[in-house]
């Protein structure tokens, strides 16, 4: 198996592993009150987005 093979498979494992190493080496940016403003961030828009998102997989009748 090929190098952009396993990246195509495994794709969400390394997004994980990229994701938590960025907020290893830089932990200030999702402090409270820090550029991400997780306080508002989190309660506002994660909520909406997964609502949102859940919304969109509704099957529809027609």
């Amino acid at each position: 198996m090929g190098l952009i093979a396993r990246v195509r498979k495994e794709w969400f494992i390394i997004g994980i592993v990229l994701v938590i190493t960025c907020a290893k080496l830089a932990p200030s940016v999702g402090v409270k009150g820090g550029p991400l403003r997780p306080e508002i961030t989190i309660t506002y828009v994660a909520v909406s987005v997964i609502f949102f998102n859940s919304g969109l997989s509704l099957k529809t009748e027609v």
